[in-house]
């Protein structure tokens, strides 16, 4: 019966590892819940839209100040200029622009009075996100008909802005795998360092003049190379399933790359805090699993409550996930997403710093 005794031993040893134990236990919980709380409660976004009032009448500034600004989904801009409306489209920072036509206020004002009068808008929106899209058509026809008291659909010219590449499922989604794929660098990273922690040899450098950030250097360039390894085989991959690329892959690249090393050191840190390779593993999945959900990996973030957003661009995979879409499917330049760039390496700078300063502590103790 020693596989019995065997079988105890195993026991023991799970059950003395309440962080383990808890993984196996809750993490099935965990995605439940994160299910759960994402497709309930205020699943719509706030969309940032742009008008255009060629009207220019009392009728028309009561439609925009009052109709389309109290609908709380909607972020109303009055632009004067439409070039300057469709370079913020193209550059993400709208999600749509209307123009209202000469003549607005007079139909609006003939129907008022009960005379029938064909209402026409002009709306030019994104087209890289359909579901988006359509909804904002959907959103602006109601408005405009309770405005108007009609009840016929009203006359939308929709003219979706014409990108250099034809938009498909995978353009949408290969990022987002991208993604999934460098966040498994947080389990890989913490694994090879609890690996040297619990062999002794980690102990054993300590007995030599190397400096902490000198241990992490040392792991960090040999998970670089795996992680440019990543990005140039997932890239190509989606390429040849049929991802358009229209922007700069140089550009698309370090995105990518900075992604990368927020994994690592994200890895680096679970692995300072981390006793044993059980609880590292544990620890990395809890990490990595709910970050991929949140950041959009599988599914528009935008189907997710608001609140759920915050929490989602409060870490670097969802900056990461739209700054590529838009590189890769827009063509935008390093201008349209500088804030991006500038808050992924950041959140790498802060993530090592962080993990150095674990790492001494922990070694020493």
């Amino acid at each position: 019966m020693r596989f019995l005794e065997l079988a105890k031993r195993n026991l023991k040893e799970t059950y003395r590892d309440p962080l383990a134990l808890g993984f196996l236990l809750g993490f099935p919980l965990v995605f439940m819940l994160l299910f759960g709380v994402m497709l309930s409660g205020d699943t719509i976004s706030s969309s940032p839209i742009g008008v255009i009032d060629d009207d220019n009448t009392l009728v028309s500034q009561a439609f925009v100040d009052e109709a389309l600004a109290g609908v709380p989904t909607l972020e109303v801009s009055s632009y004067d200029d439409a070039a300057l409306a469709r370079k913020d489209l193209q550059f993400g920072d709208l999600k749509a622009y209307i123009v209202i036509p000469q003549g607005f206020g007079e139909q609006v004002s003939q129907n008022w009075q009960g005379k029938e009068a064909n209402i026409t808008l002009q709306m030019t929106y994104d087209e890289s996100d359909i579901m988006i899209s359509e909804q904002l058509v959907s959103i602006i026809n109601a408005v405009t008909r309770s405005f108007a008291h009609i009840e016929v659909p009203v006359t939308i010219n929709a003219n979706p802005i014409h990108m250099e590449a034809e938009i498909t499922y995978i353009n949408f989604i290969a990022p987002g795998i991208i993604i999934f794929g460098l966040l498994i660098l947080i389990p890989t990273s913490a694994r090879m360092i609890v690996l040297d922690k619990e062999k002794g040899f980690l102990s054993r450098l300590l007995t030599t003049p190397t400096r902490p950030w000198e241990f992490l250097l040392g792991y960090s360039l040999c998970l670089v190379a795996i992680a440019i390894a990543q990005i140039i085989i997932f890239m190509a991959v989606a390429w040849i399933l049929g991802m358009n690329v229209v922007g700069s892959l140089w550009l698309a690249f370090l995105i990518f790359f900075l992604a990368g090393l927020c994994s690592i050191g994200i890895g680096m840190v679970v692995a300072s805090l981390s006793k044993s390779e059980n609880q590292s593993e544990s620890l990395c999945w809890i990490f990595a699993m709910p970050l991929a959900m949140l950041s959009g990996c599988w599914f528009s973030i935008e189907m997710m409550p608001s609140y759920l957003r915050n929490v989602a661009y409060a870490f670097p995979y969802a900056h990461t996930i739209d700054a590529s879409r838009a590189v890769l499917i827009r063509g935008v330049g390093m201008g349209a997403i500088s804030h991006e760039l500038l808050f992924l390496a950041g959140w790498t700078a802060g993530i090592f710093i962080i993990g150095v300063f674990l790492f001494r502590k922990s070694m020493r103790s």
